[in-house]
Protein backbone atom coordinates (compact mmCIF):
# COMPACT_ATOMS: atom_id res chain seq x y z
CA UNK A 1 0.00 0.00 0.00
CA UNK A 2 1.34 3.21 -1.08
CA UNK A 3 1.29 6.30 1.91
CA UNK A 4 -0.24 9.18 0.70
CA UNK A 5 0.06 11.08 4.57
CA UNK A 6 2.07 14.24 4.58
CA UNK A 7 3.35 16.26 7.12
CA UNK A 8 0.78 18.82 8.82
CA UNK A 9 4.07 20.47 9.80
CA UNK A 10 6.04 21.36 6.10
CA UNK A 11 3.94 19.11 4.19
CA UNK A 12 6.82 16.59 2.95
CA UNK A 13 5.71 13.14 2.75
CA UNK A 14 5.60 10.71 6.09
CA UNK A 15 7.14 7.50 6.27
CA UNK A 16 5.64 5.13 8.97
CA UNK A 17 8.11 3.52 11.16
CA UNK A 18 7.30 1.12 14.11
CA UNK A 19 6.62 3.66 16.47
CA UNK A 20 6.71 7.06 14.67
CA UNK A 21 5.76 8.77 11.27
CA UNK A 22 8.21 10.91 10.05
CA UNK A 23 9.11 13.35 7.00
CA UNK A 24 12.52 14.15 4.93
CA UNK A 25 12.64 17.14 7.44
CA UNK A 26 12.28 15.42 10.91
CA UNK A 27 9.23 16.47 12.17
CA UNK A 28 7.99 13.56 14.18
CA UNK A 29 4.49 11.88 14.85
CA UNK A 30 3.60 9.43 17.53
CA UNK A 31 2.01 5.95 16.78
CA UNK A 32 -0.34 4.48 19.17
CA UNK A 33 0.15 0.85 20.18
CA UNK A 34 -2.72 0.49 17.86
CA UNK A 35 -0.95 1.79 14.80
CA UNK A 36 -2.61 5.01 14.06
CA UNK A 37 -0.56 8.20 13.76
CA UNK A 38 -1.56 11.81 15.92
CA UNK A 39 -1.07 14.04 13.29
CA UNK A 40 -2.69 17.13 15.12
CA UNK A 41 -0.76 20.08 16.06
CA UNK A 42 -0.06 21.84 19.25
CA UNK A 43 -2.51 24.64 19.60
CA UNK A 44 -4.76 22.85 16.92
CA UNK A 45 -8.39 21.81 18.02
CA UNK A 46 -8.67 18.75 19.97
CA UNK A 47 -11.88 17.74 21.46
CA UNK A 48 -13.53 15.91 19.55
CA UNK A 49 -16.35 13.15 20.87
CA UNK A 50 -15.97 12.45 24.56
CA UNK A 51 -14.85 9.11 25.55
CA UNK A 52 -18.17 7.73 26.35
CA UNK A 53 -19.81 8.88 23.39
CA UNK A 54 -17.06 7.11 21.22
CA UNK A 55 -17.56 3.54 23.40
CA UNK A 56 -21.02 3.86 22.89
CA UNK A 57 -20.77 4.61 19.26
CA UNK A 58 -18.30 1.59 19.14
CA UNK A 59 -20.37 -0.84 20.77
CA UNK A 60 -23.76 -0.12 19.20
CA UNK A 61 -22.44 -0.42 15.71
CA UNK A 62 -20.76 -3.30 16.58
CA UNK A 63 -24.28 -4.98 17.42
CA UNK A 64 -24.79 -4.68 13.67
CA UNK A 65 -28.00 -2.56 13.64
CA UNK A 66 -26.61 -0.53 10.84
CA UNK A 67 -25.24 -3.29 8.87
CA UNK A 68 -27.37 -2.27 5.92
CA UNK A 69 -25.91 0.69 4.97
CA UNK A 70 -22.20 -0.39 4.28
CA UNK A 71 -23.68 -3.38 1.87
CA UNK A 72 -25.71 0.14 0.21
CA UNK A 73 -22.55 1.87 0.24
CA UNK A 74 -20.65 -1.12 -1.71
CA UNK A 75 -23.24 -1.46 -4.19
CA UNK A 76 -23.01 2.40 -4.83
CA UNK A 77 -19.43 2.63 -4.95
CA UNK A 78 -18.86 -0.10 -7.02
CA UNK A 79 -18.81 1.41 -10.75
CA UNK A 80 -15.82 4.08 -8.86
CA UNK A 81 -13.30 2.10 -7.00
CA UNK A 82 -10.01 0.51 -9.04
CA UNK A 83 -7.74 -0.80 -8.44
CA UNK A 84 -5.19 1.42 -6.53
CA UNK A 85 -7.77 3.70 -5.82
CA UNK A 86 -6.90 5.94 -2.81
CA UNK A 87 -10.41 5.88 -0.77
CA UNK A 88 -10.26 8.53 2.27
CA UNK A 89 -13.13 8.40 5.28
CA UNK A 90 -13.24 12.15 6.80
CA UNK A 91 -14.50 12.06 10.48
CA UNK A 92 -14.53 8.16 10.36
CA UNK A 93 -15.04 7.39 14.13
CA UNK A 94 -14.42 4.25 15.40
CA UNK A 95 -13.84 3.36 11.63
CA UNK A 96 -17.13 0.83 11.50
CA UNK A 97 -18.12 1.81 8.25
CA UNK A 98 -14.11 2.18 6.86
CA UNK A 99 -13.09 -0.87 7.51
CA UNK A 100 -16.31 -2.53 6.88
CA UNK A 101 -15.71 -0.90 2.93
CA UNK A 102 -11.80 -1.53 3.40
CA UNK A 103 -12.53 -5.27 3.39
CA UNK A 104 -15.34 -4.90 0.16
CA UNK A 105 -12.56 -3.59 -1.86
CA UNK A 106 -9.14 -4.97 -0.99
CA UNK A 107 -7.70 -3.66 -4.23
CA UNK A 108 -8.10 0.14 -3.16
CA UNK A 109 -5.96 2.09 -0.09
CA UNK A 110 -8.36 3.02 2.72
CA UNK A 111 -7.27 5.39 5.05
CA UNK A 112 -9.28 7.24 7.61
CA UNK A 113 -9.22 10.40 10.05
CA UNK A 114 -10.97 11.48 13.12
CA UNK A 115 -10.32 14.15 15.39
CA UNK A 116 -10.49 11.91 18.10
CA UNK A 117 -7.58 10.19 19.11
CA UNK A 118 -9.01 7.29 21.36
CA UNK A 119 -11.77 6.77 18.22
CA UNK A 120 -8.64 6.34 15.28
CA UNK A 121 -7.08 4.09 18.01
CA UNK A 122 -10.27 1.93 17.91
CA UNK A 123 -10.06 2.19 14.34
CA UNK A 124 -6.60 1.30 14.09
CA UNK A 125 -7.15 -1.92 16.39
CA UNK A 126 -9.19 -3.29 13.88
CA UNK A 127 -7.82 -2.27 10.49
CA UNK A 128 -6.87 -4.58 7.97
CA UNK A 129 -4.14 -2.81 5.83
CA UNK A 130 -5.96 0.62 6.19
CA UNK A 131 -4.49 3.53 7.74
CA UNK A 132 -5.79 5.72 10.72
CA UNK A 133 -4.57 9.16 11.41
CA UNK A 134 -5.62 12.15 14.05
CA UNK A 135 -6.39 15.11 11.87
CA UNK A 136 -8.78 18.14 11.76
CA UNK A 137 -10.98 18.61 8.91
CA UNK A 138 -10.21 21.92 8.14
CA UNK A 139 -6.47 21.03 7.71
CA UNK A 140 -6.25 17.49 5.61
CA UNK A 141 -2.67 15.96 5.50
CA UNK A 142 -3.22 15.08 1.89
CA UNK A 143 -2.46 17.11 -1.53
CA UNK A 144 -4.24 18.69 -3.55
CA UNK A 145 -5.77 16.16 -6.36
CA UNK A 146 -5.00 13.14 -4.42
CA UNK A 147 -7.89 11.17 -3.31
CA UNK A 148 -10.26 9.22 -5.89
CA UNK A 149 -13.11 8.63 -3.09
CA UNK A 150 -13.96 10.61 0.04
CA UNK A 151 -16.59 9.43 2.24
CA UNK A 152 -18.03 11.49 4.85
CA UNK A 153 -21.05 9.85 7.28
CA UNK A 154 -23.11 11.80 9.66
CA UNK A 155 -20.39 15.00 10.43
CA UNK A 156 -20.71 18.40 8.92
CA UNK A 157 -19.01 18.90 5.47
CA UNK A 158 -15.80 20.86 5.41
CA UNK A 159 -16.36 21.63 1.30
CA UNK A 160 -12.97 23.91 0.63
CA UNK A 161 -10.79 20.75 2.28
CA UNK A 162 -12.85 18.51 0.79
CA UNK A 163 -12.65 19.88 -2.95
CA UNK A 164 -8.68 20.70 -2.53
CA UNK A 165 -8.24 17.15 -1.87
CA UNK A 166 -9.97 15.05 -4.40
CA UNK A 167 -9.12 14.48 -7.79
CA UNK A 168 -10.74 16.42 -10.98
CA UNK A 169 -12.67 12.78 -11.63
CA UNK A 170 -13.21 11.96 -8.13
CA UNK A 171 -16.05 11.65 -6.14
CA UNK A 172 -17.12 12.66 -2.40
CA UNK A 173 -20.02 10.16 -0.88
CA UNK A 174 -22.07 12.14 1.56
CA UNK A 175 -24.42 10.04 3.89
CA UNK A 176 -26.52 11.73 6.24
CA UNK A 177 -30.00 10.98 8.12
CA UNK A 178 -32.89 11.06 6.23
CA UNK A 179 -36.30 12.97 7.75
CA UNK A 180 -37.23 9.46 9.07
CA UNK A 181 -34.43 8.50 10.73
CA UNK A 182 -35.01 7.34 14.76
CA UNK A 183 -38.33 8.50 14.76
CA UNK A 184 -39.10 6.01 16.84
CA UNK A 185 -36.68 7.10 19.65
CA UNK A 186 -37.80 10.73 19.07
CA UNK A 187 -40.96 9.54 19.94
CA UNK A 188 -40.08 7.98 23.13
CA UNK A 189 -38.23 10.91 24.45
CA UNK A 190 -40.32 14.35 22.97
CA UNK A 191 -43.99 15.12 23.37
CA UNK A 192 -43.69 16.55 20.22
CA UNK A 193 -41.36 15.83 17.20
CA UNK A 194 -39.98 16.74 13.84
CA UNK A 195 -38.31 15.51 11.08
CA UNK A 196 -34.78 15.57 10.87
CA UNK A 197 -33.82 18.17 7.72
CA UNK A 198 -32.43 16.36 4.69
CA UNK A 199 -30.67 19.43 3.88
CA UNK A 200 -26.62 18.20 3.17
CA UNK A 201 -25.18 21.51 3.52
CA UNK A 202 -22.86 20.55 0.18
CA UNK A 203 -22.18 24.02 -1.52
CA UNK A 204 -22.25 24.57 -5.66
CA UNK A 205 -18.70 23.97 -6.25
CA UNK A 206 -19.97 20.44 -6.03
CA UNK A 207 -22.46 19.19 -8.31
CA UNK A 208 -24.81 16.01 -7.33
CA UNK A 209 -24.31 13.04 -9.42
CA UNK A 210 -27.01 10.12 -7.51
CA UNK A 211 -28.92 10.47 -4.29
CA UNK A 212 -30.37 6.85 -2.57
CA UNK A 213 -32.50 6.89 0.20
CA UNK A 214 -32.82 3.51 2.33
CA UNK A 215 -34.99 3.10 5.64
CA UNK A 216 -35.12 -0.30 7.75
CA UNK A 217 -37.05 -0.95 10.79
CA UNK A 218 -34.89 -2.30 13.68
CA UNK A 219 -35.16 -3.81 16.99
CA UNK A 220 -33.49 -2.73 20.00
CA UNK A 221 -32.68 -4.41 23.63
CA UNK A 222 -31.75 -2.53 26.36
CA UNK A 223 -27.82 -2.01 25.53
CA UNK A 224 -28.38 -1.16 22.33
CA UNK A 225 -30.93 1.30 23.14
CA UNK A 226 -28.95 2.89 26.20
CA UNK A 227 -25.86 2.99 23.62
CA UNK A 228 -27.98 4.89 20.86
CA UNK A 229 -28.84 7.34 23.51
CA UNK A 230 -25.31 7.73 24.44
CA UNK A 231 -24.14 8.50 20.98
CA UNK A 232 -26.32 11.13 19.72
CA UNK A 233 -27.18 14.26 20.98
CA UNK A 234 -30.20 13.40 22.53
CA UNK A 235 -28.28 12.23 25.28
CA UNK A 236 -27.67 16.49 26.25
CA UNK A 237 -30.68 17.57 24.61
CA UNK A 238 -33.10 15.29 26.88
CA UNK A 239 -34.51 16.14 30.60
CA UNK A 240 -32.55 13.56 32.68
CA UNK A 241 -35.57 12.31 34.71
CA UNK A 242 -37.21 11.34 30.53
CA UNK A 243 -33.80 10.01 29.30
CA UNK A 244 -33.84 7.71 32.68
CA UNK A 245 -37.22 6.19 31.80
CA UNK A 246 -36.47 5.68 28.44
CA UNK A 247 -33.29 3.67 29.21
CA UNK A 248 -35.19 1.95 31.50
CA UNK A 249 -36.96 0.35 28.84
CA UNK A 250 -36.39 -3.30 28.07
CA UNK A 251 -36.79 -2.52 24.28
CA UNK A 252 -37.63 -0.05 21.61
CA UNK A 253 -38.05 -0.07 18.05
CA UNK A 254 -37.46 2.26 15.60
CA UNK A 255 -36.66 2.85 11.71
CA UNK A 256 -33.53 4.02 10.40
CA UNK A 257 -33.54 5.81 7.43
CA UNK A 258 -29.99 7.52 5.66
CA UNK A 259 -29.53 9.68 2.37
CA UNK A 260 -26.57 8.48 0.29
CA UNK A 261 -25.13 11.49 -2.14
CA UNK A 262 -22.49 11.29 -4.52
CA UNK A 263 -20.76 14.60 -5.69
CA UNK A 264 -18.25 15.39 -8.16
CA UNK A 265 -16.40 18.65 -8.56
CA UNK A 266 -17.35 20.85 -10.25
CA UNK A 267 -14.47 22.63 -12.80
Amino acid sequence: MKNALLCPVCGEALTFTEKTAVCPKRHSFDRAKEGSVNLILNGSATSGDDPKMVTARKNFLGCGHYDHLPQELYEELLPYIKNGSTVLDACCGEGYFTNKLAKSFSEADFYGFDLSKRAVRYAAKEAEGSVFFAANISSIPFADGSVDILTHIFAPVCDSEFFRILKDDGIFVHVFPGKDHLMGIKELLYEKTRENDEDPSVSDIFELVSTKKISKEIMLDNKSLCDLLCMTPYFYRTPKDKLEEVMALPSAKTVTEFVINIYKKKI
